[in-house]
């Protein structure tokens, strides 16, 4: 066995950032609750780390984020002295875009993977889009793809977005996740003609962003982040200039959720900039709403109105707005004009705007649903209308039971304070009991 060596390079960023071990553990617990772990480090593992202990992924990976967040530039697992030997930092792993696809949860990215800020510097359009099709990086001789392949392959957006719309991303991302590992990165290897690759290309891309977008919603960003970034890189290598938007768009919703909001607006813009000008204006409504809030978040006021607006205007001329990906209807633009009126503190038509986009809601939406009622009754609790508030949240206890999504599960948990803290009251108390009622007899034990 090899004597440790102490961990110079880590002492060294630890004194850069002006951090104590107790600053780093606290940043570590905090970045791995983003990626949907429970961490309780203490001082004493980073005393360990600083003597030459090599810890288990992905603690370097969260290590390096928190450093590259306060140091304001980028940090690698190299950079710390956290890496083991033969191993390579993941956050640098863009080579090859079919790669990406192959189940990241034998490379630890599946559960448990950090979320990077630096990882949002992407390029833009104008330098990508240029660039040639991409020729399969290892040609698979035993496979044969057609356009039967390529049909089915595009049936499975919608199959895989209705299950998400309808319950939750927790059921489906891991069946997602194997699809895109097991049947599309071979068929990407696979000798085929351009056209079909290019047309595979954009297919592997919205499946991407699909199991990206089910990652987020059970709350595993590290996860949704590789998958939405793996999205980019598909539309890129196919020409697929809204692929490349609507990639941008969901990393801005993802960077904003997490409060990093000066970054969300640089992808907010940079995907309205990506969008073609014969884009649909369903689509185009699609991007500007997140650009609105993105505009709100930051507190640009007049921008985020006059985005708004814009959006509004690009869906009146809408004659479709159901897409697998990307759909946006009037529920989607109230749920926009909610999150503005959230950022600027405006309660009264955030609450009116929640409403309506519940009103508006297709029924097979479960999912949104659920998490509208769920923000709606935060702000009718917040206003002091607690009777209305449980008569929400008893709505949003309809759907509930059917939702695997810790999404919903976090606003349950909300649910539950709320009325615990007026158990007093007879109709907080109902709700209490039927809440607790249904957490135990149709909530089995979380798959990660």
């Amino acid at each position: 066995m090899q004597p440790r060596v102490p961990n110079i390079a880590l002492r060294l960023l630890l004194a850069e950032a002006g951090w104590t071990g107790e600053a780093l553990v606290r940043k570590v617990n905090q970045l791995g609750a983003e990626a949907g772990l429970s961490l309780r480090y203490q001082r004493a593992s980073v005393t360990q780390w600083l003597s030459g202990v090599k810890p288990r992924p992905p603690v370097p990976e969260l290590v390096a984020e928190g450093l590259s967040r306060a140091l304001g530039r980028r940090v690698t697992v190299g950079d710390t002295g956290l890496g083991r030997t033969g191993e390579t930092d993941l956050s640098a792993w863009w080579g090859d875009s079919v790669a990406r696809l192959i189940d990241p949860e034998r490379r630890a990215l599946l559960v448990g993977a950090a979320y990077s800020v630096a990882a949002l510097v992407v390029p833009a359009w104008t330098t990508v889009g240029s660039a040639r099709l991409g020729a399969p990086s290892q040609t698979a001789d035993d496979i044969r793809v057609g356009r039967p392949e390529a049909a089915s392959a595009a049936a499975m957006i919608r199959v895989f977005s209705d299950s998400d719309a309808a319950l939750g991303g927790g059921y489906a991302r891991r069946a997602l996740a194997g699809y895109l590992s097991t049947t599309i990165a071979p068929w990407l290897r696979a000798d085929t003609n351009p056209g079909l690759r290019r047309e595979l290309l954009t297919t592997a891309a919205r499946l991407s962003y699909l199991c990206g977008f089910m990652c987020f919603d059970d709350e595993l960003h590290g996860s949704a982040q590789h998958y939405y970034l793996t999205s980019l890189r598909l539309a890129a290598e196919g020409g697929d200039a809204y692929g490349y938007a609507i990639a941008l768009r969901a990393l801005s919703v993802q960077a904003h959720h997490l409060g990093h909001h000066p970054q969300s607006l640089d992808l907010a813009e940079a995907s309205v900039r990506t969008a073609s000008t014969r884009t649909p204006p369903h689509s185009s409504a699609f991007l500007l709403g997140q650009l609105a809030v993105a505009h709100a978040a930051v507190g640009n006021r007049r921008d985020a109105a006059t985005t708004l607006n814009a959006a509004d205007r690009h869906l009146a001329r809408s004659v479709d707005s159901t897409a697998a990906v990307g759909a946006y209807h009037p529920a989607s633009l109230a749920h926009h004009y909610a999150a503005v009126a959230v950022c600027f503190g405006d309660r009264a038509t955030a609450t009116r705007a929640l409403a309506s986009s519940l009103r508006c809601r297709p029924h097979r939406e479960r999912r949104s649903r659920a998490v509208t009622l769920a923000q709606l009754a935060e702000l009718q609790f917040a206003e002091g209308r607690l009777e209305q508030a449980c008569s929400t949240w008893q709505d949003f206890l309809d759907d509930y039971p059917l939702l695997c999504s810790r999404r919903a599960d976090r606003a349950m948990a909300s649910l539950r304070a709320h009325a615990r803290a007026h158990r007093r009251n007879p109709v907080a108390r109902a709700l209490l009991e039927r809440a607790s009622t249904l957490t135990v007899a149709a909530k089995g034990p979380r798959v990660p």
